[in-house]
């Protein structure tokens, strides 16, 4: 089972944001698949508010969506977004943030579930937070992979080093942070006290993390990043997707399919521990379902 609240048990408060929208080929992610089936997805971001030990609040965002400018990609990049038409970019996080009246210089942790282009957005917007990231994943951001698919190209200058703090590996035993069994997750207790726990989630990407958040006695929130793109995945109604690429490659839109095979099990038997909410990034049809509960509102 999950751990169970502590006396004087502090809970977060959930906030989703939508940080830009692309359009996915079905082909490319689910098995069976319409092949001519495109769905445009929301990015989404989450504002996490803790109500501090004592010093006040404590603000965290997991993934920042979309970059607020196209321009502000790479080149290629940019190439691949062509690929993700129709999109929508900005006004950014950052600037979402300002509009439902939290100052995004206020924001004390930003937290990757990696670091793809449409889940990092614009770092610089939170010039006063720390960022933490997944093993392996300054590696991943110094050297990039040994692919030749679209969405695999990485800012080497994305994070400020100074600010950034990579997560150890699970065989690590040094460092501030500690790996420890939750249900079927290795997980770390971010703040110390039972409220967030970052979750290895590894599949999608070198470094991918989920983060399961309390938000009452009874009740947590998964944000589940990229473990999965479309929710039949999670009910076995599908399975992940392979194609043939241009150079007669076997593709997958994960690095790892066994990883984000054995991720989607894990999922699935966290929510059989308690009452657990998951969200994906790109769920569309949780988006579509819960845009009342879209930042300034809490989940």
């Amino acid at each position: 089972m999950l751990p169970p609240s502590k006396d004087g048990q502090n809970f977060v408060t959930v906030s989703p944001i939508l940080g830009g929208q692309i359009t996915l080929p079905e082909q490319h992610f689910v098995h069976p698949a319409d092949a001519t089936a495109h769905h445009t997805v929301p990015s989404l971001s989450f504002l996490i508010t803790h109500p501090g030990h004592g010093e006040g609040p404590r603000r965290v965002m997991f993934d920042l969506g979309l970059r607020s400018s196209i321009t502000d990609y790479s080149e290629p990049q940019q190439r691949h977004l062509s690929n993700r038409e129709p999109y929508t970019i900005g006004p950014g996080v950052a600037a979402t943030l300002r509009q439902g009246g939290c100052d995004p210089l206020d924001i004390d942790t930003v937290i990757l579930s990696h670091v793809h282009y449409d889940h990092h957005g614009d770092p610089e917007h939170f010039p006063n937070a720390q960022f933490i990231v997944g093993p392996g994943t300054t590696r991943l951001l110094e050297h990039g992979l040994e692919s030749s698919a679209s969405h695999q190209h990485f800012s080497k200058h994305l994070l400020p080093p100074e600010r950034t703090v990579e997560l150890p590996s699970l065989t690590e035993e040094t460092g501030e942070y500690k790996w420890e069994p939750l249900g079927p997750f290795s997980s770390i207790d971010l703040l110390g006290d039972g409220s967030v726990f970052v979750l290895d989630s590894p599949g999608h990407l070198p470094g991918h993390i989920n983060l399961l958040c309390r938000i009452s006695s009874e009740n947590w929130v998964c944000l589940c990043g990229d473990a999965y793109h479309d929710r039949r995945l999670l009910t076995g109604e599908r399975d992940i997707a392979f194609w043939e690429g241009s150079d007669g490659a076997v593709c997958c839109i994960h690095n790892d399919p066994t990883s984000a095979a054995r991720a989607l099990r894990q999922l699935r038997e966290l929510v059989s521990l308690g009452n657990v909410e998951l969200i994906g990034a790109h769920d569309a049809g949780w988006f579509a379902a819960n845009r009342h509960r879209m930042f300034p509102e809490v989940l």
